[in-house]
C-alpha cells in the first residue's frame, strides 16, 4: 500500500475583534486552511468564547502557535471603511476594536427576512425657482474646484439646499452616490423630500430604525450597483457606499456632529478623510454660522469659502431686543414681554405660525426651600433636579434619575418649597392658558417618540400646528413657509456657561432661530428677550453679522490661548475622595511638564460635573501647537484617566 502525503497550505491573517477586548493588541494572528478575503467578517475563538472579527490583512507565519478561524460570514467590509476605521483609531487614539463596533451594524451574520414597507413621504411645494446669480457662482466654483473641502457660508434663507441639489445632480449623473449629513433626525424628512425630486433611490438612516432594518440597509447599500442619496446623522458616514462622489454636511456648526462617547470623533474630520479615501469625492460644509475654528483653519489653508450673502426671498423681518432687566417692558405676564405677546396675538388672529425658543427643558430649573435654602439634587450627579410638573416629578437631565415632588423640606420640614427658573414645559403650559384654541406642540428631549419633530414635520409644514415650542432642535434648518413670529424667550441660556465656546454657541443659536422667520417673504417679527442686550453675541446675532462676531471671538480665543490658536486635550480622573482625585491630577501634571516641554497644562480643577455617583472628578486641560504631542500623551495615560482630543467644549 502506498501512502501519499498531502501538504496543507496554511494562511495567516491579522484579525481585529469587534468590540472591547483585554490586552493592548487589537490585531491578533489566526490561521486558516482556506484563503479569506480581507474585510471578511469571521468568528474566531477568543479565550473560552467566540467573537466576531474583521480580517484586516494577510500575515507571515508567526513564531507562536495560532488558533484557526471559525465561521466565515457572508458580509465583507468595504476596503475604504477599514481604512477609515484605522485612521480614526490612530487620529483619535482609540482602539480599532472600539471603532469597528461603531462602524459596523449590529446583528452581523443573522439571516434577515425584512419586508420593505411603504415609506412615509413628505409633501412639499414643488415650485422650483430660478437659481440666483450667487447660487450659480457657488455651484460653478465648487464643481470646478480641485480641492476636497469647501465651506458654503450662506446666510439663513440664502438657498444652501438648492446648491446642494444642483451639486448632487451632477454627481448622480456620473453614477456616483451622495451622502447628506444632518445634525438632528428632525431634519431628515425635510432634506429627504428635497432630494427625492432628483433621485428615486433616497434612503434615510437614523438611530430610530430597528437593528434588523439597519442591517438590511447596510447589506443592500454594500451590494447596490446604482447611485444613492443617503440622508442621516453622523453615523451615516459609515454607510458602505461603493462609489461616493459628494458629501454634504448641513448645519456643520452643530455640536451633535461630535461623538461624545468612545470612539470620540468629529464627523467633519471623518467626512474629510472619507472624501479623500473615496478618490475624487468633494466635501461641502454648509452653515450660516460656521465654527470659528473651521473658518480660521479654512482661511489659513486656502480652503475655498463660498459665500451666499442674500436670502432668496426678500426678507421683511423686524428683529427687536427686549431688555429683561427693565420690568416695565413686561405687563401681565412674567415670561412674555408686552411686545412678544402683541406679536403672538397678531399671528394667532391671522392664522400664522409662531415659534418660541428656549434651550431648557422641564417646568422649573431648581427646587429649593425658601426657609432653609435646601436644594433638590440628583443623588448620582449632585446637580439640581428639574421640575416636570406634568408628571409630578423631579428629574435629572444628566442621568435620568427621577423622584416624586417633596411635600416637605427634608432638612427643616418646611412646606415652603419654591421652584425657580423655567423650561420649555412651563412655556407650553402658559401658552395653552393664553391661547386655548390654538394647536400647540412642544419639541424637546421629553417629547414622546411618536410625537417628535421628524414624525410631525408634515403637520408643521402644512400649518396644522400653530404654536411651536422647543429647545435647540427647532433652531436647526427648519423651513416653514407660514412661520412669521419668532420669540427667543431668554437668549442668555447659553451665554454664561463656564466654557470657552459659550458665546459662540449663543451666537449660533440666536442667529439660527432668527433665520426661521419670514422665509416666505411676508412681514415677520423676531423678539429677543435677554438680560444682556449689549453682549457681542446678542448684538452680532441680531444684526446677522457673522464677520463681526468672528473677529470678536477670535480675539477672545487668542487672549485665552484656546482653539483654533492651539490644540486641546481634556484629561479627567475620578476617585472616591476629592483629595485623591486632586492628588492624582497634580501628579500627572508634574509628570507631563517634565516629559513634554512644549505643552501648557491648566488645572487641576474640578470637572464641570465634579461629583458623579460615588466619585469626585478632577480635570487637566493640555494645550499644544503640535497635535501629535497630545496624541502621544493620550496613548500613554495612567489607568483611570479618560481623555477627549479636540474637545468642542470643556464641560
Amino acid at each position: 500500500m502506498v501512502y501519499r502525503s498531502y501538504t496543507v497550505n496554511v494562511n495567516y491573517y491579522l484579525v481585529c475583534p469587534i468590540g472591547a477586548i483585554g490586552g493592548k493588541q487589537d490585531l491578533l494572528t489566526y490561521q486558516s486552511e482556506t484563503a479569506i478575503q480581507p474585510g471578511s467578517i469571521v468568528e474566531v475563538p477568543f479565550g473560552k468564547t467566540k467573537k466576531q472579527a474583521v480580517v484586516i490583512r494577510s500575515s507571515e507565519k508567526p513564531a507562536f502557535a495560532t488558533k484557526p478561524i471559525g465561521t466565515v460570514l457572508e458580509e465583507v467590509v468595504p476596503e475604504h471603511l477599514i481604512q477609515l476605521s484605522t485612521w480614526i483609531s490612530e487620529y483619535y487614539a482609540v482602539r480599532l476594536t472600539t471603532v469597528l463596533q461603531a462602524v459596523l451594524p449590529k446583528g452581523l451574520g443573522k439571516k434577515r427576512r425584512f419586508k420593505e414597507g411603504p415609506s412615509k413621504k413628505i409633501i412639499r411645494s414643488s415650485t422650483v425657482h430660478d437659481l440666483t446669480k450667487e447660487q450659480r457662482t457657488a455651484i460653478s466654483h465648487i464643481n470646478e474646484s480641485q480641492k476636497i473641502t469647501h465651506i458654503l457660508h450662506g446666510v439663513t434663507g440664502s438657498g444652501k439646499t438648492r446648491v446642494y441639489q444642483e451639486l448632487a445632480k451632477k454627481v448622480l449623473a456620473e453614477n456616483k452616490s451622495v451622502l447628506v449629513l444632518v445634525p438632528e433626525i428632525s431634519l431628515t424628512p425635510q432634506l429627504a423630500a428635497e432630494f427625492e425630486q432628483l433621485n428615486e433611490h433616497v434612503l434615510v438612516l437614523h438611530s430610530g430604525l430597528t437593528e434588523a432594518k439597519r442591517h438590511t440597509n447596510w447589506q443592500m447599500l454594500k451590494d447596490s450597483t446604482h447611485p444613492w442619496v443617503i440622508v442621516g446623522p453622523r453615523s451615516s458616514l459609515f454607510s458602505p457606499l461603493q462609489d461616493l462622489g459628494l458629501i454634504i454636511v448641513d448645519e456643520c456648526h452643530e455640536p451633535s456632529y461630535q461623538q461624545d462617547s468612545q470612539p470620540k470623533y468629529s464627523a467633519l474630520r471623518v467626512a474629510r478623510k472619507l472624501a479623500e479615501l473615496s478618490g475624487g469625492a468633494k466635501l461641502v460644509l454648509g452653515s450660516a454660522t460656521p465654527l470659528v475654528s473651521d473658518y480660521f483653519v479654512a482661511t489659513a489653508t486656502n480652503t475655498p469659502i463660498v459665500n451666499l450673502t442674500t436670502p432668496t426671498n426678500k426678507r421683511n423681518t423686524q428683529v427687536e431686543v427686549v431688555d429683561m432687566r427693565e420690568r416695565d417692558t413686561f405687563g401681565t405676564h412674567p415670561l412674555f414681554s408686552r411686545r412678544l405677546l402683541e406679536a403672538m396675538n397678531n399671528s394667532v388672529t391671522q392664522n400664522e405660525q409662531i415659534l418660541l425658543f428656549h434651550n431648557r427643558r422641564g417646568t422649573a430649573r431648581m427646587s429649593l426651600c425658601s426657609n432653609c435654602g435646601w436644594v433638590a439634587q440628583c443623588p448620582n450627579c449632585h446637580l439640581p433636579l428639574r421640575l416636570h410638573h406634568d408628571r409630578g416629578e423631579l428629574r435629572c437631565h444628566t442621568c435620568g434619575h427621577n423622584e416624586s415632588l417633596p411635600q416637605l423640606c427634608p432638612e427643616c420640614k418646611s412646606t415652603d418649597i419654591d421652584f425657580k427658573g423655567y423650561g420649555s414645559k412651563r412655556i407650553e403650559s402658559e401658552i395653552r392658558k393664553l391661547f386655548p384654541n390654538a394647536e400647540v406642540a412642544r419639541f424637546d428631549g421629553d417629547t414622546p417618540a411618536g410625537e417628535q419633530l421628524h414624525n410631525r414635520y408634515q403637520d408643521l409644514y402644512d400649518n396644522k400646528i400653530q404654536i411651536i415650542i422647543g429647545t435647540q432642535g427647532i433652531a436647526k434648518g427648519l423651513d416653514l413657509p407660514n412661520l412669521n413670529t419668532v420669540g427667543i424667550v431668554q437668549a442668555d441660556s447659553e451665554l454664561f456657561i463656564p466654557d470657552y465656546s459659550s458665546a459662540e454657541r449663543s451666537f449660533q443659536l440666536t442667529t439660527q432661530v432668527i433665520g426661521r422667520a419670514g422665509r416666505s417673504g411676508e412681514q415677520s417679527s423676531v423678539i429677543i428677550q435677554t438680560l444682556n442686550p449689549d453682549h457681542p453675541a446678542i448684538v452680532h446675532a441680531k444684526n446677522q453679522d457673522y464677520e463681526g462676531f468672528y473677529n470678536y471671538e477670535l480675539e477672545e480665543r487668542r487672549a485665552e490661548h484656546m482653539p483654533p490658536l492651539t490644540y486641546l486635550l481634556q484629561l479627567t480622573v475620578g476617585y472616591a475622595s476629592a483629595k485623591s482625585a486632586e492628588d492624582a491630577a497634580h501628579k500627572l501634571k508634574e509628570s507631563l511638564k517634565r516629559t513634554h516641554k512644549d505643552i501648557h497644562v491648566r488645572g487641576p480643577s474640578p470637572a464641570f460635573h465634579e461629583h458623579k455617583g460615588s466619585l469626585y472628578y478632577q480635570q487637566l486641560i493640555v494645550s499644544c501647537a503640535k497635535r501629535s504631542t497630545l496624541v502621544a500623551i493620550a496613548n500613554k495615560l495612567p489607568q483611570r484617566w479618560q481623555f477627549t482630543l479636540d474637545p468642542i467644549n470643556l464641560l
